[in-house]
């Protein structure tokens, strides 16, 4: 197992005794650390063999049920194998719950409260049924700890199969799957495990209640029960079939999510292409009406939601209303001993049946439209890296791997001379296939293939192909005149050889080749942006998070008459019987519930919208340093729980809280002694709950921050797909990626754990309550009437099931404010300059395309080194300009400069304008730029080329001629409206870079800038797009990066940059003069022959030739 994260403490729970871990006890060492100072990772207990993802993945049996749909030729099940691995962990918890449902039936058989006998035996029945509460507490806590981890196995065995799957994804599945659907599963859909374990045994445990209430009543009262227990079938069964509406909603708001996240995955992955484009506003409405979709059905959820709350507040009342109208109109007399025992009874019912129940059904419809999903249908940026720098990792990381047989898919086109000089002495002893469109390393070749259009037309040597006439000579000829030999004699060539040569010299030579290559970047652009740690928040949630909640969710009028209905609904409840009982509850019910939920659902989607715009307008630097696995984990997770859980936890909460302070209000005043146990139970309530939240809060953050990892793993193992296949490591990725999982694992266990320690404490503090309300109740017996005792003692029971119940919401809903605390922490991120200020310059700016530089220094952070220091030049109106240097050097750092992606010290004109008094968008909209790395995003064609439809189809087809794509978009079946996958992997680099092309003929702007365009594409595109940039961009400025000297030889200037200094700049052949020049060096280093063509080159546009 590969082992990535430094070893954590030892678990505890390995070494701890049964009663230890009945009551939680071995996890009281965390809560002093968490008392004293704030948690950090080390301070987890490393995660048990039992729950590794490995271990937990290889025994979820799914390849063997794939093996058994095969040989009885059906689909393979994911729900059989979750079954068959989990069935015998999971029953013997079935049997528990019988026992606790025989508990309640034998408690009421021998319940009987007109039995007057000897007052020490109503204390001894008192005390046994006290400890047996007690006992039967620990093991309710300890069912609900072990049921989820079994939930949180399954969660981590279904990621580690997804990842798996992942890795194995075939070329028509990954064109079909996309970034975000995968990170969706992953972060959503996974989640339903954890719930859906503990609810599952409320399907036959509701029912199983209610026939036992049925039979105890039908004892007491007779044929009236039925009307009742009728009442609540028919409540049941409606809740039930609302599972199926739930299993729908879920599905179609599942898949806009899936878009969402795919949608903002694209936009971190290609923000520095947004902002350059000026495209921010464009993105933020797409994703803002595919967020308005995915709402719709959450709203909708959310509603069903509150319904079944609504049915929880009526049902008991309404019930024992139908029940005892029935029992009266048939001739009977109530008693008060038939009042209390209904009312005991309903009152547990409704909680399992009427509350649990159907969320019970929730959780499974949900948990099975999700596996239908996961149905297994189908490296991230750590440091800023240009392409040279990027390719050089490349390199660097396949000559590491010491292999025998070597394919390079053109990866010297980004780096330069000497650079491509010493991988080739570093692959000096080794078979090589280098596949290129750069000619000038074919005379080092021992064999040389010539493809077209997927066929071999030619094979040979250099000199071979050179005699025979094709194509490839006459391609050859503004490379070389002549077949020379290198010009340094000891440079050793390119051999393919027809068996493997593992020499130990090669590999020693290729580690210090390495660490010079490595040096030479050591302080040059952008090596100094390492990954930043995700900041952490810490303390309680304050007041001001959920201020902003609500607020992002209504006026603050709405809120206030949200209270006032709650109030007025729970008033209602305490003082109305009877139909006005039913009246005013369904009155106040419905508003109060769907109103709290559409304020809930309407602050989601009001933070993401406000995230999102606050994320767009964020500094490039924000991106580079935080990985696409972070910042989506918000956008996901964070999200996810705003949507799903926060709404209806926050909205029940509330009601158990105006229940409990509801039933409290009754007790005190029917017997006002019983405030005395109240008060200091309160006070150890509070101080238990402080104590809890000062260790669970910490945890619950932990547990946010170390998802991300995993959900960055994922992006960059899916952006990587065919790297990780080509050096065979998916099995290294595999367990990295389970090492991210086990670190999670590690917080997500610490929090089911203290969970329940604080769970168990809460039932003893109540069961001291009921205790002494018992035993109070005894002492008073004479004091009392009967109905008083029955009163009491039935709203006690009603406490012990709903107080914890609030306390334990409570918690659950201030875990979960965490989520929103992190979004909005993301709402409030330092943002760059405006798009747009009040000066605007002319419609027609710049007309000319002069470009001045005064003073200017650049970094990308305001603690990090300069890129570029004491720029002072000019660009002359119409000026073709090339920005050269080695790897580096500066010239990326020059280009986001000029784009204002970090702010520039000194001054920048363009056109007699300063840059920085004018918006961002004013400026970025008014220049062109092809990037080196083509960005396509998902979307039809026309879309790609014309996101805001300002050009009619005859000039976009017009375009796609030009660029010679006119064909090839016409063979597509719906041509321009032809939807591109994810990252555009439909379409070849080279065709990428000609949309770029045609998107920056459309803009048709007066300054062009071109970053290494031409690095990844073959000759004859880069010799269509340089065509085309002298026609349509003759009368503009143009700067152009570019490691091929050939591409910027015949340029007005040059510009020559090292270390971020201008070094040299004047025309080419002025600058081949001077031999002590870096220019003239650099030039020198392509050998003789090409050296001697590009002097030519040069002296042919030099205007001091032509005089």
């Amino acid at each position: 197992m590969l082992q990535v994260f430094p070893e954590r403490k030892p678990n505890p729970l390995q070494d701890a005794n049964l009663c230890s871990r009945l009551v939680f006890w071995w996890i009281n060492p965390l809560f002093k650390i968490g008392h004293k100072r704030r948690l950090e990772e080390d301070d987890m207990y490393s995660v048990l063999p039992e729950d590794r993802s490995q271990h937990l993945g290889e025994e979820l049996y799914w390849d063997q049920e794939v093996k058994r749909a095969e040989k009885d030729a059906r689909e393979p099940s994911l729900m059989k194998a979750i079954i068959k691995c989990y069935w015998k962990s999971y029953l013997p918890f079935a049997i528990f719950k019988l026992f606790e449902v025989k508990d309640l039936l034998t408690h009421f058989q021998n319940y009987d409260p007109s039995d007057s006998g000897a007052l020490f035996k109503a204390y001894g029945y008192t005390a046994v049924l006290n400890v047996c509460f007690l006992i039967l507490n620990i093991l309710h806590n300890f069912f609900f700890y072990y049921t989820q981890r079994i939930g949180m196995r399954l969660r981590v065995a279904m990621c580690h199969i997804i990842y798996r799957k992942t890795l194995r994804l075939s070329n028509s599945a990954i064109g079909k799957t996309t970034t975000g659907q995968i990170v969706n599963m992953m972060s959503n859909d996974v989640n339903r495990f954890d719930r859906v374990m503990i609810r599952l045994h409320i399907l036959w445990i509701g029912p199983l209640n209610a026939i036992t209430a049925i039979i105890l009543l039908w004892m007491e009262i007779g044929i009236s029960s039925l009307a009742g227990m009728a009442l609540l079938i028919i409540f049941m069964l409606l809740q039930s079939f609302s599972g199926k509406l739930f299993s729908s909603l879920r599905s179609k708001s599942a898949a806009f999510t899936d878009t969402r996240l795919r949608t903002m995955n694209e936009v971190i992955t290609g923000i520095r292409t947004i902002k350059m484009y000026a495209w921010e506003k464009l993105f933020a409405e797409l994703i803002t009406r595919l967020r308005r979709k995915e709402i719709s059905k959450i709203l909708k959820r959310s509603y069903l939601d509150g319904m079944n709350l609504i049915f929880f507040d009526t049902a008991s009342k309404l019930i024992l209303f139908i029940t005892f109208t029935t029992y009266v109109l048939l001739g009977n007399t109530i008693t008060v001993n038939q009042v209390f025992l209904a009312i005991t009874l309903y009152q547990v019912v409704q909680f399992t049946g009427i509350l649990l129940f159907p969320t019970a059904i929730e959780n499974i419809a949900e948990t099975v439209a999700s596996v239908r999903r996961i149905k297994i249908a189908g490296g991230q940026h750590v440091l800023i890296l240009w392409g040279g720098q990027k390719a050089r990792v490349s390199l660097a990381r396949a000559l590491y791997q010491d292999a025998d047989i070597y394919l390079l898919d053109d990866p010297l086109s980004t780096v330069d001379a000497e650079i491509s000089r010493c991988i080739c002495q570093g692959l000096h002893e080794k078979i090589t296939i280098l596949v290129t469109h750069q000619w000038q390393y074919l005379k080092d070749a021992s064999q040389i293939l010539v493809l077209e259009k997927g066929e071999m037309v030619q094979k040979g040597t250099y000199a071979e192909l050179l005699k025979s006439g094709i194509d490839f000579a006459s391609l050859l000829k503004k490379e070389n005149e002549e077949a020379e030999p290198s010009p340094v004699p000891e440079s050793p060539t390119m051999r393919t050889q027809t068996s493997s040569e593992s020499s130990v010299q090669s590999q020693q030579s290729s580690t210090p080749l390495l660490k010079d290559a490595a040096a030479e970047d050591q302080d040059t652009e952008n090596i100094q942006h390492t990954l930043s740690e995700a900041r952490r928040l810490e303390g309680k949630v304050g007041f001001k998070t959920y201020k902003n909640y609500f607020r992002a969710g209504a006026h603050w009028s709405v809120i206030i008459f949200l209270i006032l209905v709650n109030i007025a609904a729970q008033v209602s409840k305490e003082i109305c019987f009877g139909m006005c009982l039913t009246v005013s509850t369904l009155i106040f019910g419905v508003t109060r519930s769907l109103l709290a939920l559409y304020i809930f659902v309407n602050s989601s989607q009001t933070l993401h919208n406000k995230m999102l715009k606050t994320i767009l307008r964020v500094p490039v630097l924000f991106f580079d340093r935080n990985p696409a696995g972070r910042i989506l984990n918000r956008f996901s997770k964070d999200i996810g729980h705003m949507d799903d859980l926060l709404p209806a936890s926050f909205q029940e909460f509330i009601q158990t809280f105006l229940q409990v302070i509801g039933v409290v209000v009754v007790v005190v005043v029917v017997i006002p002694w019983i405030a005395i146990p109240v008060i200091p139970l309160g006070v150890i309530f509070l101080f238990l709950r402080r104590y809890f939240l000062e260790t669970s809060r910490d945890v619950k953050r932990l547990e946010c921050s170390t998802q991300s990892p995993v959900f960055s793993h994922l992006a960059s193992s899916l952006q990587g797909l065919w790297t990780i296949r080509a050096y065979k490591a998916e099995q290294r990725f595999q367990e990295l990626f389970d090492s991210h999982q086990d670190l999670h694992s590690e917080a997500w266990f610490l929090l089911l754990t203290i969970t329940r320690w604080f769970s168990l404490r809460l039932d003893i503090i109540y069961l001291i309550f009921i205790c002494l309300v018992d035993f109070g109740s005894l002492l008073l017996s004479q004091t009392l009437s009967f109905g008083q005792v029955g009163l009491i003692l039935s709203y006690a029971l009603n406490v012990m099931v709903v107080f914890p119940w609030c306390i334990r919401l409570s918690v659950e809903v201030e875990h979960m404010m965490i989520s929103v605390e992190r979004v909005i922490e993301y709402t409030e991120l330092e943002q760059e300059a405006p798009w747009e200020l009040e000066f605007r310059p002319p419609p027609d700016w710049p007309n000319n395309g002069m470009i001045a530089l005064s003073d200017v220094n650049f970094k990308y952070s305001s603690d990090g080194p300069l890129v570029l220091k004491d720029l002072t030049t000019d660009i002359k109106p119409g000026e073709k300009v090339g920005i050269m240097g080695r790897t580096g050097a500066g010239k990326s750092s020059f280009i986001a400069a000029l784009f204002r992606l970090s702010e520039p010290e000194g001054r920048v004109w363009i056109d007699k304008i300063l840059t920085t008094e004018i918006g961002l968008h004013d400026l970025r909209k008014k220049m062109s730029i092809i990037p080196q790395d083509p960005i396509v995003f998902t979307g039809t064609v026309r879309k790609n080329l014309d996101p805001f439809n300002k050009h009619t189809d005859e000039e976009l087809w017009n375009v796609l001629e030009e660029v010679q794509l006119k064909e090839i978009i016409e063979e597509l079946p719906d041509k321009m409206d032809t939807e591109l996958v994810e990252s555009g992997s439909n379409l070849s680099v080279g065709q990428k870079q000609l949309v770029c092309l045609a998107r920056a003929i459309l803009r048709k702007n007066q300054i062009l800038i071109i970053d290494e365009a031409t690095a990844h594409v073959d000759p004859s595109t880069d010799e269509l797009i340089q065509k085309k940039i002298r026609e349509k961009f003759a009368q503009c400025t143009v700067l152009t990066i570019a490691h091929r000297l050939s591409t910027i030889i015949d340029s007005d200037r040059i510009m020559v940059l090292d270390s971020g200094r201008l070094e040299e700049y004047d025309e080419p052949y002025v600058l081949l003069q001077n031999r002590d020049g870096l220019f003239y060096k650099m030039v020198q280093q392509l050998g003789k022959a090409k050296a001697a063509a590009l002097t030519e080159t040069a002296k042919q546009v030099s205007p001091l030739w032509e005089l």
